[in-house]
């Protein structure tokens, strides 16, 4: 019964929304994440891995309204995703991609590709403008734990033309993608636990998934890297693409996963640098490094 509940409210806050402009719909969405961020959800976390990032002796102020407009962009995103499966403007009109000529490169070998981003920007509408230059894109989508709200996000990501491969079946699916010269697109900046390699993000020890560094090693399929940046406008957004090297067939497997792995942080920490009120800092990155 708590899962139709959370759907029906979910449902009722779509039709809402749909109702509304598509400008005030994705402006009611900042207003949402203000009111989070001054709720106090998960504040103590991101204040806290802000200061790991650029220092505590940072200006507290500063920090706060920082986060207060990562929070905003949060929600911003999370009312442009719902309003994917009847969107008001064409794809093309909201999202421009820096670097296109890479993914043209891509859809003309046929060839599989992985794409690696993290949660900075509206990360969803990203893959989805991938999509709409052209290529065809797989993303790996963990389980929601409201199986109808699950259905309902895969189901957005499907009309979008994305193809969605289930966590639990990744490994299988992910090589099913590559072999059929599709991109797998995934987010790998989170915090993974003991399985993870140790890199270096602002300088802090960082447990990173190695997964994507691992299928590119073992397989030889080629890493692109990027983000993208919302706007000063609040609606469109600019995407960039970028090929990452392989380091060296003279070092071993693990370095290699290592370095492939520290090259790609680097760009979301670029990212971060540049933009870091869009970045989502609520996660606890350092936990299984620095205990936070």
């Amino acid at each position: 019964m708590k899962h139709y509940f959370e759907y029906f409210i979910l449902k009722i806050l779509i039709l809402f929304l749909r109702i509304l402009p598509y400008r005030h719909a994705v402006r009611f969405g900042g207003f949402i994440g203000r009111i989070l961020w001054h709720w106090g959800i998960r504040k103590k976390v991101s204040r806290r891995n802000f200061e790991l990032c650029f220092g505590a002796d940072i200006d507290p102020k500063y920090r706060d309204r920082v986060l207060l407009k990562s929070y905003s962009n949060f929600c911003r995103t999370a009312v442009e995703f719902a309003l994917f499966s009847k969107p008001r403007q064409k794809l093309n009109e909201l999202v421009r991609i820096e670097g296109e000529e890479l993914l043209q490169k891509i859809k003309e070998q046929g060839k599989g590709a992985i794409l690696v981003t993290g949660h900075f920007g509206n990360w969803e509408l990203y893959a989805s403008a991938i999509v709409n230059a052209g290529c065809k894109v797989s993303i790996v989508a963990g389980t929601q734990k409201n199986p109808l709200v699950d259905k309902l996000m895969n189901n957005t990501r499907e009309l979008m033309g994305l193809e969605i491969i289930h966590i639990g079946s990744a490994g299988i699916g992910i090589m099913k993608a590559l072999r059929s010269g599709k991109m797998v697109a995934l987010l790998s900046d989170q915090d993974a636990h003991e399985d993870g390699v140790i890199v270096k993000f602002f300088g802090q020890p960082a447990s990173t998934p190695a997964g994507t560094a691992m299928l590119s090693v073992k397989i030889g399929c080629p890493i692109f890297s990027g983000y993208i940046v919302r706007n000063p406008d609040g609606l469109t957004h600019t995407g960039y693409v970028r090929r990452i090297d392989f380091p060296s067939a003279e070092l071993d497997e693990q370095r290699n996963i290592q370095m492939l792995t520290q090259s790609y942080t680097e760009i979301v920490e670029e990212a971060v640098r540049k933009h870091p009120e869009q970045y989502f800092w609520a996660h606890r990155k350092f936990k299984t490094t620095l205990g936070y």
